[in-house]
This record gives C-alpha cells, structure tokens and sequence, in this order.
C-alpha cells in the first residue's frame, strides 16, 4: 500500500517528460505513488502522459508551482498518504535518487532540497541578498528556500494554508512551519546547471518578494524558544 505521494510537476517539457516517462512510471517501491501534475502545458505533454499507467492531475491552464503544490496536497490527503515530496520534472534523475531524499522525511516534518550544495558559484547576488532576507526575518538558516524540491508529513497537513500560486509558496510553506515550530530538514538534492541558471536568473521581483515574506511574518511571525 502506498504511503508516500511523489508528485513531479511538468510544463511545457514534452522532450524531457518523453525521456523520462518510463523511469517515471516505473516506480520500483510499492509504498511510492507517483503522481504527475501538469500545469497547463501547451505542447504535448499531457497526451504523452494520458495514455500511461500513472495517477495524474492535468491543470487546464498555468497556475503556478504554488498552485502545483495545492493539488499535490489535495491528492495526498484523497489517497490517505503519510508524506508528500514535491519536485520539478527536472530535479527527477531517478527512483534511488528520490528514495535517498525521502529517508529525510524520517527525521523532520518538512524537508528542503538545496540545489546549490554542490554548484554554489550560480547563485547570484540578487538570489543570495534575497535568500540573507528571508533567513534574517524568520529566524531560519536555510541555503536554498526558493528550492521547488520539497517534502511534506501529511500529519500537519491541515496547519497550512497555502495561498500563493506563485513560487513564494515556496517560503510560504517554511514561514508557516517555522511558526508552527515544525522541524525543518534542508538537505542536498541533484539539479541540473542547466535548468537551476535560468531560475535563478529570474528571481527579479525582489521587492515583491521581500514584501511577500513580511506580510507573511505578520500573519505567521516566528518566535524564539522561550518567547
């Protein structure tokens, strides 16, 4: 019986999602459902998942990996599943990696996959004074927090509230742990060069950002142990 949802969010990778189906589909582990989410592709990705042996969630139009990240909740709580691990299709080497990064889910309640460990040299300043920000307000001491790679106990699944579609989601659900004093694991994840440049590249609405956190704090502030 599966315990553990892994959910691998695709848009637009119909190359990519085609070289990788089969390791997909192919999950080795009984207690694993894979599940893959697409976010409103307009190539052929979700015909090229339809006709698999595989649970998915297709989005009519792009939400988001926040709005990736609700319906991976969703899915997990429908199916009863213990755990959550949310990755995008590029972060999906294959099963023994995934099965590495869920040994994590043992020893914390949620999980984060820094994906510069080992390539630390692409992140930019703009990305490391927004990453200074985020752990300078929360209180955290977290690498990579913009990571796509994470993993949820659904245990505490009804505490969050997840309201972002954008990538802050990412944060959000950090922000709300760490308010809800849940431990929290970063460990060190593969991510191609590749695709991490690109994204880091992009984080360009710094403020925006930086307002997304505050607000955020307001909402969900952290407070020191004996506070």
């Amino acid at each position: 019986m599966s315990d553990v949802l892994v959910a691998i969010v695709v848009r637009n990778n119909e190359e990519m999602l085609g070289k990788k189906l089969d390791a997909i589909v192919d999950c080795p582990f009984a207690h694993v459902m894979p599940l893959i989410i697409d976010d409103g592709s307009d190539d052929q990705s979700p015909s090229i998942v339809s006709d698999e042996n595989v649970h998915f969630v297709m989005h009519e139009e792009p939400l988001g990996y926040g709005g990736a990240l609700m319906s991976g909740f969703a899915y997990a709580k429908d199916y009863s599943l213990g755990s959550l691990l949310m990755l995008p299709l590029e972060a999906f080497i294959d099963w023994h990696t995934i099965s590495g990064y869920l040994h994590y889910m043992q020893q914390a309640d949620i999980i984060t996959g820094n994906r510069i460990a080992t390539q630390s040299h692409v992140a930019n300043k703009q990305y490391k004074e927004l990453v200074d920000y985020f752990n300078k307000h929360t209180g955290l001491y977290i690498m990579d927090p913009f990571s796509p790679v994470k993993g949820i106990s659904m245990t505490h699944a009804d505490m969050f509230e997840i309201t972002e579609f954008s990538e802050a989601a990412l944060v959000q659900i950090l922000i709300q742990a760490a308010h809800f004093r849940l431990t929290i694991k970063e460990f060190d994840c593969v991510y191609p060069t590749s695709s991490l440049l690109p994204k880091l590249e992009n984080i360009n609405l710094l403020e925006e950002l930086k307002d997304f956190i505050s607000g955020e704090l307001h909402l969900y502030p952290y407070t020191k142990q004996g506070h």
